[in-house]
């Protein structure tokens, strides 16, 4: 379905268009008209001439909303079709503000060398670039968190498709002109430094998770998601071997999310009896007091700050947040502890910007409920019930429908939960195999012991 019909990208425009309206959670968080963007979209929609860029255009669309949990995902015939996803023959991660080459085809190899800087893109800076070219189909507000997509965007394109980079090696600037290319048949060159052994026994793995331990008793759980529903009963077969444990790392870095029930297993295991592993708010509409507040000349062009400030009775609140979808019930929820017992001894929790959704929701109960130390930078800040809608045309989109909110109070919208020690991995220890992140926590424990 490469030509889309007219009619067809006007219903699905219109449908994203709708379900946003009615269900996305933080219209009170952004500032922008969604029926005047509705009618920008509508002709660069129709002037779409394939399915990539009707879908690149979806994307912008839904980006407007500047939340990480809502977002259009490309047909699988497109995202497989190396004529609109070819590659850059240089494999490109974000380090801080930096931009750096870690992988590069064998044809570039002694022209790119590894570990390069990406200084300018078409004679524009790189952040500019990436802001004027990659954010406004990607963006979320948390600018670090967008940094894995960002490189994405940059990366891929249409194959044949140029652009010219300035690189930066060693105080020296380069230019090289790349052309993007089939990626299932570039050959990559990389010398990434291998690990240096960790001496740790391996108590249980699998496909998102590893449990292991140190020869002075430091166990280091590695949560990669929570996508796996049979991830904590493995665990938990492991739990006797755990206990004997003197301290715990549970390493949550780009831990993408899956479902919360599973972290939530996690964190009980730190936890002594039931605990509250969430708070939330879910929007209330009642269409009524929509039909009311339209004669309501007084709240029309009040801002929510000066509303708040004259009005406090029920009818007015309900008017005027339910007209404007921003009308709140508070939901909490609890777990039920079934582990086999509680595992004893000081924690550390490692967390970073690519710790997303379910593996917030962990960092959160193991915020409210331990006293574990946070190690790292800022998760996501991007948690809630996605209303996921596939489409007729082959791809999908989905809706944020639910606030989530840390049970500490801190601010974790498009922010995400703050470290009690901030350390941040830099290209220099990545050249170098280290992992300073994890090495503090080791330090910091073992102080403790």
């Amino acid at each position: 379905m490469n030509k889309i019909p007219d009619e067809l990208k006007i219903y699905e425009l219109s449908k994203l268009w709708k379900e946003a309206e009615y269900n996305f959670a933080f219209w009170d968080k952004v500032d922008i008209d969604w029926d005047e963007e509705y009618k920008k979209a509508l002709p660069r929609v129709l002037a779409a001439k394939d399915a990539y860029e009707y879908y690149r255009e979806l994307r912008r669309f839904a980006a407007l909303l500047c939340d990480g949990h809502t977002d259009v995902s490309f047909p699988e015939y497109v995202w497989q079709d190396a004529q609109y996803f070819s590659a850059f023959p240089v494999y490109l991660f974000r380090f801080g503000k930096d931009i750096a080459v870690i992988c590069v085809s064998e044809e570039y190899k002694d022209i790119i060398p590894l570990y390069s800087i990406v200084k300018r893109i078409d004679g524009k800076d790189a952040a500019e670039y990436v802001k004027e070219n990659c954010y406004p189909y990607i963006w979320h507000a948390n600018e670090a968190a967008c940094g894995n997509n960002a490189m994405i965007e940059l990366m891929y394109g249409r194959a044949g498709s140029c652009a010219s980079f300035t690189f930066e090696k060693d105080g020296r600037e380069f230019d090289v002109t790349l052309t993007r290319e089939d990626a299932a048949k570039i050959k990559w060159y990389a010398e990434t430094p291998a690990a240096a052994e960790t001496g740790r026994k391996l108590l249980v793995s699998g496909d998102s998770f590893k449990c292991e331990i140190t020869e002075d008793g430091i166990a280091v759980l590695k949560f990669f998601s929570f996508a796996d529903n049979s991830m904590p009963d493995a665990v938990y077969k492991h739990f006797d071997e755990l206990a004997e444990a003197k301290a715990y790392i549970i390493d949550v870095r780009g831990n993408t999310g899956g479902n919360s029930f599973n972290g939530h297993q996690i964190a009980a295991m730190f936890i002594d009896g039931d605990f509250q592993n969430f708070s939330g708010e879910m929007q209330t509409y009642q269409p009524t007091y929509k039909a009311w507040s339209v004669f309501r000349d007084d709240l029309k062009d009040l801002s929510l700050t000066e509303f708040e400030e004259k009005y406090s009775d029920e009818e007015s609140i309900k008017a005027y947040r339910m007209s404007r979808h921003i009308y709140f019930e508070s939901v909490t929820e609890n777990t039920e502890n079934h582990t086999p017992g509680k595992l004893n001894g000081p924690i550390a929790v490692l967390m970073n910007e690519y710790t997303f959704s379910a593996g917030e929701d962990f960092v959160d109960a193991m915020k409210a409920n331990t006293d574990a130390v946070f190690i790292g930078s800022n998760t996501a800040g991007s948690s809630g019930q996605p209303l996921c809608i596939p489409l007729e045309s082959g791809g999908s989109f989905r809706i944020c429908t639910m606030r989530c909110l840390a049970q500490n109070g801190e601010d974790i919208y498009n922010k995400g939960f703050s470290p009690d020690i901030r350390i941040e991995r830099s290209l220099a220890e990545y050249v170098e195999g280290r992992d300073s992140v994890l090495e503090k926590a080791v330090s910091l424990l073992k102080e403790k012991l």
